[in-house]
């Protein structure tokens, strides 16, 4: 069995924060690109049933594509990340996503509050490091225009490969 997450994959953010992910996020290194956590976890991979996937297709159809700007940086205690400043259809996606799956396994951490943000460096320990990777962040939005687009919700699993999707859900209005 693998762990599992739902994700909103974003390629068209690697130009922007793939160099830095590849050094400073451990997830990069095991093949999962840029996104924003749903849910985590999910089902172990092998307990996930058709009526999982049923639920999920039928989640990511009443959610439409989106089109967003990464436009800010923000950190966690240990963790240097970009947003868009305008968040309410992915914070609307994963609280539907919350609600379809009420019996998922929980970890011991709980948030008050969803956050979408897009992991570009984990597990900074010092103040001044989380600094200059904000910095550097801040450097490239000004100067870089982060259109991103995404259609689909993911199920990523852990496998002793790395990280693969192992379901993919179209948005509505999806084109690809």
């Amino acid at each position: 069995m693998s762990r599992t997450l739902l994700a909103l994959q974003v390629p068209d953010a690697e130009p922007l924060v793939g160099d830095l992910r590849a050094r400073l996020d451990p997830s990069a290194k095991l093949g999962l690109g840029p996104h924003f956590t749903l849910v985590y976890p999910f089902h172990d991979s092998q307990a996930i049933t058709q009526a999982h996937r049923d639920a999920l297709g039928e989640v990511a159809s009443r959610h439409a594509a989106m089109t967003f700007r990464l436009d800010r940086v923000g950190t966690f205690p240990s963790t240097v990340w970009v947003a868009p400043s305008n968040d309410a259809g992915i914070i609307a996606l994963a609280h539907a996503l919350e609600a379809a799956f009420p019996d998922r396994p929980r970890t011991g951490r709980q948030f008050d509050h969803f956050t979408p943000h897009l992991s570009v460096a984990r597990n900074v320990r010092h103040a001044d490091d989380r600094d200059a990777i904000s910095h550097t962040l801040e450097e490239r939005l000004s100067h870089r225009h982060a259109v991103c687009h995404c259609e689909a919700i993911d199920i990523m699993a852990r496998l002793e490969s790395g990280w693969h999707s192992i379901g993919r859900f179209p948005l509505k209005g999806a084109t690809g």
